[in-house]
Protein backbone atom coordinates (compact mmCIF):
# COMPACT_ATOMS: atom_id res chain seq x y z
CA UNK A 1 0.00 0.00 0.00
CA UNK A 2 1.24 3.61 -0.26
CA UNK A 3 2.03 6.23 1.92
CA UNK A 4 -1.71 7.63 1.75
CA UNK A 5 -3.27 4.43 2.12
CA UNK A 6 -1.18 3.71 5.27
CA UNK A 7 -2.31 7.00 6.97
CA UNK A 8 -6.13 6.74 5.72
CA UNK A 9 -5.97 3.23 7.82
CA UNK A 10 -3.94 3.83 10.90
CA UNK A 11 -6.90 6.99 11.42
CA UNK A 12 -9.99 4.50 10.93
CA UNK A 13 -8.30 1.61 13.15
CA UNK A 14 -7.10 4.27 15.65
CA UNK A 15 -10.18 5.38 16.08
CA UNK A 16 -11.92 2.05 16.32
CA UNK A 17 -9.44 0.92 19.16
CA UNK A 18 -10.24 4.22 21.06
CA UNK A 19 -14.29 3.94 20.52
CA UNK A 20 -13.92 0.39 21.67
CA UNK A 21 -11.21 0.60 24.39
CA UNK A 22 -14.22 3.20 26.46
CA UNK A 23 -17.10 0.81 25.36
CA UNK A 24 -15.84 -2.46 26.33
CA UNK A 25 -14.11 -0.65 29.62
CA UNK A 26 -17.04 0.83 30.51
CA UNK A 27 -18.93 -2.28 30.31
CA UNK A 28 -17.15 -4.23 32.65
CA UNK A 29 -17.09 -1.38 34.91
CA UNK A 30 -20.68 -0.81 34.71
CA UNK A 31 -21.14 -4.59 35.46
CA UNK A 32 -18.41 -4.90 38.31
CA UNK A 33 -20.00 -1.66 40.18
CA UNK A 34 -24.03 -2.61 39.73
CA UNK A 35 -24.90 -5.99 40.81
CA UNK A 36 -28.64 -5.27 39.52
CA UNK A 37 -27.29 -5.64 35.92
CA UNK A 38 -25.92 -8.89 36.28
CA UNK A 39 -27.47 -11.62 34.55
CA UNK A 40 -25.78 -14.58 32.42
CA UNK A 41 -26.25 -12.58 28.92
CA UNK A 42 -24.49 -9.67 31.30
CA UNK A 43 -21.18 -12.13 32.17
CA UNK A 44 -21.17 -13.39 28.21
CA UNK A 45 -20.66 -9.77 27.19
CA UNK A 46 -18.30 -9.19 29.62
CA UNK A 47 -16.04 -12.18 28.52
CA UNK A 48 -16.99 -10.54 25.02
CA UNK A 49 -15.82 -7.04 26.37
CA UNK A 50 -12.47 -9.59 27.76
CA UNK A 51 -11.71 -10.70 24.01
CA UNK A 52 -12.44 -7.04 22.24
CA UNK A 53 -9.95 -5.81 24.65
CA UNK A 54 -7.47 -8.63 23.82
CA UNK A 55 -7.93 -7.58 20.16
CA UNK A 56 -8.27 -3.53 20.71
CA UNK A 57 -4.39 -3.92 22.98
CA UNK A 58 -2.72 -6.76 21.12
CA UNK A 59 -3.73 -7.41 17.14
CA UNK A 60 -4.79 -4.06 16.30
CA UNK A 61 -1.68 -2.22 17.31
CA UNK A 62 0.62 -5.15 15.42
CA UNK A 63 -1.30 -4.92 12.49
CA UNK A 64 -1.14 -0.93 11.91
CA UNK A 65 2.72 -1.36 12.61
CA UNK A 66 2.73 -3.88 9.32
CA UNK A 67 1.35 -1.02 7.12
CA UNK A 68 4.57 0.34 7.72
CA UNK A 69 6.73 -2.51 8.28
CA UNK A 70 5.57 -3.84 5.15
CA UNK A 71 5.56 -7.38 6.53
CA UNK A 72 8.64 -7.74 9.14
CA UNK A 73 7.70 -8.09 12.80
CA UNK A 74 8.64 -5.19 14.55
CA UNK A 75 10.65 -7.57 17.09
CA UNK A 76 13.50 -9.97 16.66
CA UNK A 77 14.77 -12.94 17.62
CA UNK A 78 13.01 -15.12 21.03
CA UNK A 79 10.60 -12.04 21.83
CA UNK A 80 9.57 -11.96 17.74
CA UNK A 81 8.77 -15.37 18.07
CA UNK A 82 6.85 -15.48 20.91
CA UNK A 83 4.65 -12.64 20.37
CA UNK A 84 4.38 -13.75 16.56
CA UNK A 85 2.77 -16.73 18.36
CA UNK A 86 1.14 -14.89 20.72
CA UNK A 87 -1.21 -12.30 18.12
CA UNK A 88 -1.98 -14.94 15.89
CA UNK A 89 -3.72 -16.89 18.67
CA UNK A 90 -5.09 -13.89 20.60
CA UNK A 91 -6.68 -12.77 16.65
CA UNK A 92 -8.06 -16.55 16.00
CA UNK A 93 -9.40 -17.24 19.23
CA UNK A 94 -11.18 -14.11 20.50
CA UNK A 95 -13.26 -14.17 17.49
CA UNK A 96 -14.10 -18.07 18.52
CA UNK A 97 -14.38 -16.49 22.10
CA UNK A 98 -17.17 -13.93 20.80
CA UNK A 99 -19.56 -16.56 18.80
CA UNK A 100 -19.26 -19.12 21.35
CA UNK A 101 -20.76 -16.21 23.75
CA UNK A 102 -23.39 -15.54 21.59
CA UNK A 103 -24.24 -19.15 20.81
CA UNK A 104 -24.50 -19.83 24.35
CA UNK A 105 -26.92 -16.34 24.79
CA UNK A 106 -28.74 -18.17 21.71
CA UNK A 107 -29.15 -21.68 24.27
CA UNK A 108 -30.26 -19.68 26.70
CA UNK A 109 -33.20 -17.76 25.19
CA UNK A 110 -34.20 -20.30 23.11
CA UNK A 111 -34.60 -22.73 26.66
CA UNK A 112 -36.21 -19.59 28.37
CA UNK A 113 -39.00 -19.17 25.46
CA UNK A 114 -39.42 -22.36 24.18
CA UNK A 115 -38.93 -24.95 27.29
CA UNK A 116 -39.66 -22.51 29.79
CA UNK A 117 -39.89 -25.06 32.26
CA UNK A 118 -37.05 -27.31 31.39
CA UNK A 119 -34.55 -24.86 32.48
CA UNK A 120 -31.11 -25.84 32.47
CA UNK A 121 -29.97 -24.56 35.72
CA UNK A 122 -26.32 -25.53 35.77
CA UNK A 123 -26.16 -23.84 32.33
CA UNK A 124 -27.06 -19.99 33.75
CA UNK A 125 -23.95 -20.05 36.02
CA UNK A 126 -21.72 -17.89 34.78
CA UNK A 127 -18.66 -19.59 37.07
CA UNK A 128 -19.72 -22.73 34.70
CA UNK A 129 -19.75 -20.92 31.34
CA UNK A 130 -17.55 -18.26 31.91
CA UNK A 131 -13.98 -20.51 32.00
CA UNK A 132 -15.95 -23.17 29.60
CA UNK A 133 -16.05 -20.36 26.73
CA UNK A 134 -12.39 -19.60 27.42
CA UNK A 135 -11.28 -23.53 27.41
CA UNK A 136 -13.53 -24.09 24.18
CA UNK A 137 -12.33 -21.10 22.11
CA UNK A 138 -8.62 -21.95 22.93
CA UNK A 139 -8.96 -25.50 22.32
CA UNK A 140 -10.61 -24.78 18.76
CA UNK A 141 -7.68 -22.20 17.39
CA UNK A 142 -4.61 -24.71 19.21
CA UNK A 143 -3.50 -25.14 15.98
CA UNK A 144 -2.42 -22.03 15.18
CA UNK A 145 0.55 -20.67 17.61
CA UNK A 146 1.66 -24.59 16.20
CA UNK A 147 1.40 -23.37 12.37
CA UNK A 148 2.52 -19.64 13.24
CA UNK A 149 6.27 -19.38 11.96
CA UNK A 150 8.71 -16.58 12.67
CA UNK A 151 11.05 -17.14 9.32
CA UNK A 152 14.52 -15.96 9.06
CA UNK A 153 13.35 -12.84 7.21
CA UNK A 154 11.53 -11.65 10.52
CA UNK A 155 8.32 -12.19 8.93
CA UNK A 156 5.08 -14.07 10.88
CA UNK A 157 3.45 -16.09 8.85
CA UNK A 158 1.52 -19.95 8.14
CA UNK A 159 4.43 -22.95 7.96
CA UNK A 160 1.67 -25.38 6.49
CA UNK A 161 4.09 -27.26 5.69
CA UNK A 162 4.43 -28.67 9.28
CA UNK A 163 0.49 -31.00 8.26
CA UNK A 164 2.35 -32.31 4.68
CA UNK A 165 1.33 -30.87 1.59
CA UNK A 166 0.97 -26.99 1.85
CA UNK A 167 -1.66 -26.94 -0.54
CA UNK A 168 -3.77 -28.95 1.02
CA UNK A 169 -3.47 -27.66 4.02
CA UNK A 170 -4.03 -24.15 3.44
CA UNK A 171 -7.26 -25.10 2.19
CA UNK A 172 -8.26 -27.47 5.09
CA UNK A 173 -6.85 -24.98 7.88
CA UNK A 174 -8.57 -21.80 6.21
CA UNK A 175 -12.26 -23.35 5.58
CA UNK A 176 -11.73 -24.96 9.07
CA UNK A 177 -11.43 -21.26 10.26
CA UNK A 178 -14.57 -20.60 8.31
CA UNK A 179 -16.86 -23.38 9.49
CA UNK A 180 -15.54 -23.13 13.26
CA UNK A 181 -15.64 -19.45 13.65
CA UNK A 182 -18.38 -18.31 11.42
CA UNK A 183 -20.39 -21.03 9.29
CA UNK A 184 -21.55 -23.62 12.22
CA UNK A 185 -22.45 -21.46 14.58
CA UNK A 186 -24.12 -18.69 12.66
CA UNK A 187 -26.27 -21.69 11.51
CA UNK A 188 -27.23 -23.08 14.78
CA UNK A 189 -27.69 -19.38 16.61
CA UNK A 190 -30.03 -18.27 13.30
CA UNK A 191 -31.95 -21.42 13.34
CA UNK A 192 -32.56 -21.06 17.59
CA UNK A 193 -33.24 -16.99 17.30
CA UNK A 194 -35.96 -18.17 14.81
CA UNK A 195 -37.85 -20.54 16.65
CA UNK A 196 -37.44 -18.39 19.92
CA UNK A 197 -38.70 -15.39 17.60
CA UNK A 198 -42.01 -17.97 16.27
CA UNK A 199 -42.51 -18.42 20.07
CA UNK A 200 -42.29 -15.22 21.30
CA UNK A 201 -44.30 -12.79 18.08
CA UNK A 202 -46.98 -15.40 16.97
CA UNK A 203 -47.68 -16.90 20.05
CA UNK A 204 -50.72 -15.28 21.02
CA UNK A 205 -50.83 -14.60 24.77
CA UNK A 206 -54.49 -14.69 26.11
CA UNK A 207 -56.48 -11.79 27.04
CA UNK A 208 -57.49 -12.65 30.19
CA UNK A 209 -53.89 -13.95 31.62
CA UNK A 210 -52.24 -11.49 34.46
CA UNK A 211 -50.57 -8.67 33.67
CA UNK A 212 -47.02 -9.63 34.86
CA UNK A 213 -47.11 -12.74 32.38
CA UNK A 214 -47.63 -10.17 29.70
CA UNK A 215 -44.62 -7.74 30.89
CA UNK A 216 -42.48 -10.84 31.24
CA UNK A 217 -43.32 -11.89 27.20
CA UNK A 218 -42.78 -7.82 26.90
CA UNK A 219 -39.30 -8.20 28.37
CA UNK A 220 -38.37 -11.32 26.75
CA UNK A 221 -38.97 -9.43 23.02
CA UNK A 222 -36.77 -6.61 24.18
CA UNK A 223 -33.75 -9.09 25.22
CA UNK A 224 -34.35 -11.21 22.34
CA UNK A 225 -34.38 -8.29 20.14
CA UNK A 226 -31.20 -6.75 21.55
CA UNK A 227 -29.67 -10.37 20.99
CA UNK A 228 -30.60 -10.70 17.61
CA UNK A 229 -29.76 -7.02 16.52
CA UNK A 230 -25.69 -7.97 18.37
CA UNK A 231 -25.74 -11.36 16.61
CA UNK A 232 -26.78 -9.39 13.20
CA UNK A 233 -24.04 -7.16 13.19
CA UNK A 234 -21.30 -9.68 14.41
CA UNK A 235 -22.12 -11.74 11.14
CA UNK A 236 -21.90 -8.23 9.00
CA UNK A 237 -18.64 -7.27 10.34
CA UNK A 238 -16.66 -10.72 10.14
CA UNK A 239 -18.44 -11.48 6.68
CA UNK A 240 -15.65 -9.84 4.63
CA UNK A 241 -12.84 -11.24 6.84
CA UNK A 242 -14.30 -14.57 6.65
CA UNK A 243 -14.80 -14.15 2.60
CA UNK A 244 -11.40 -13.24 2.35
CA UNK A 245 -10.31 -16.20 4.22
CA UNK A 246 -12.03 -18.32 1.59
CA UNK A 247 -10.38 -16.30 -0.78
CA UNK A 248 -7.10 -17.01 1.01
CA UNK A 249 -8.33 -21.15 0.95
CA UNK A 250 -9.24 -21.17 -2.66
CA UNK A 251 -5.97 -19.05 -4.30
CA UNK A 252 -3.46 -20.90 -1.64
CA UNK A 253 -2.91 -18.58 0.59
CA UNK A 254 -1.93 -15.77 -1.63
CA UNK A 255 -1.91 -12.32 -0.77
CA UNK A 256 -1.67 -10.03 -3.68
CA UNK A 257 -4.79 -7.71 -2.43
CA UNK A 258 -3.51 -5.73 0.80
CA UNK A 259 -5.78 -3.08 0.42
CA UNK A 260 -8.81 -5.62 0.17
CA UNK A 261 -7.27 -7.72 3.64
CA UNK A 262 -6.77 -4.76 5.41
CA UNK A 263 -10.19 -3.69 4.79
CA UNK A 264 -11.67 -7.22 5.67
CA UNK A 265 -10.07 -7.41 9.16
CA UNK A 266 -11.14 -3.47 9.89
CA UNK A 267 -14.87 -4.48 9.59
CA UNK A 268 -14.06 -7.65 11.80
CA UNK A 269 -12.19 -5.48 14.28
CA UNK A 270 -15.41 -3.11 14.44
CA UNK A 271 -17.28 -5.30 15.99
CA UNK A 272 -14.79 -4.92 18.88
CA UNK A 273 -16.23 -1.58 19.43
CA UNK A 274 -19.79 -2.16 18.27
CA UNK A 275 -20.81 -4.54 20.37
CA UNK A 276 -20.44 -2.43 24.33
CA UNK A 277 -22.44 0.73 23.17
CA UNK A 278 -25.08 -1.78 21.43
CA UNK A 279 -25.55 -3.93 24.94
CA UNK A 280 -25.18 0.00 26.76
CA UNK A 281 -27.59 1.24 25.02
CA UNK A 282 -30.30 -1.24 24.16
CA UNK A 283 -30.12 -3.39 27.48
CA UNK A 284 -32.94 -0.98 29.75
CA UNK A 285 -30.75 -1.83 33.13
CA UNK A 286 -27.30 -0.88 31.34
CA UNK A 287 -28.48 2.45 30.02
CA UNK A 288 -30.06 3.10 33.56
CA UNK A 289 -26.98 2.42 34.61
CA UNK A 290 -24.73 3.80 32.58
CA UNK A 291 -26.84 7.13 32.60
CA UNK A 292 -27.29 7.68 36.55
CA UNK A 293 -23.36 7.11 36.52
CA UNK A 294 -23.21 10.12 33.66
CA UNK A 295 -25.64 11.73 35.81
CA UNK A 296 -23.68 11.39 39.02
CA UNK A 297 -20.34 13.12 37.63
CA UNK A 298 -22.10 15.90 36.37
CA UNK A 299 -23.48 17.00 39.36
CA UNK A 300 -20.44 16.29 41.34
CA UNK A 301 -19.13 18.64 38.52
CA UNK A 302 -21.50 21.05 38.93
CA UNK A 303 -21.45 20.52 43.14
CA UNK A 304 -17.32 21.07 42.69
CA UNK A 305 -17.70 24.54 40.60
CA UNK A 306 -20.27 26.44 43.07
CA UNK A 307 -17.71 25.16 45.54
CA UNK A 308 -14.96 27.04 43.71
CA UNK A 309 -16.81 29.65 42.71
CA UNK A 310 -18.18 30.24 46.81
CA UNK A 311 -14.02 30.46 47.52
CA UNK A 312 -13.52 32.80 44.87
CA UNK A 313 -16.52 35.69 45.49
CA UNK A 314 -15.50 36.55 49.06
CA UNK A 315 -12.25 36.90 48.40
CA UNK A 316 -13.07 39.27 45.60
CA UNK A 317 -15.60 41.05 48.24
CA UNK A 318 -12.43 41.31 50.46
CA UNK A 319 -10.37 42.65 48.19
CA UNK A 320 -13.18 45.42 46.81
CA UNK A 321 -13.83 46.27 50.90
CA UNK A 322 -10.14 46.65 50.74
CA UNK A 323 -10.17 49.34 47.61
CA UNK A 324 -12.70 51.34 49.15
CA UNK A 325 -11.16 51.19 52.36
Amino acid sequence: MGSAENIAFTIMYLITMLVSLVGNILLIYIVWKRPDVRSLTSFMFVNMAVADLLVTLVVIPYTISDFYTHGVWPMAGLAGEITCKTVLFIAFFTISTSIICLTFMAVDRFYAVVYPFRRLLWFRRPKILTPLVWILSMAFMCIVPVLADFNSKNQCVFKFSILGGATKATRVLYIYFFIINYLFPVIIISILYTITARKLWFHEVPGDVEQNRQQQQMTKRKVLRMLIIVFSVFALCWLPGQVFQLYLAVTEGAKDLPIVQVACYWFGYNNSAINPWLYICMNSRMYSAFSSMIGRKLRLRKRDSRLKNNEIMPSAIDETQDTHL
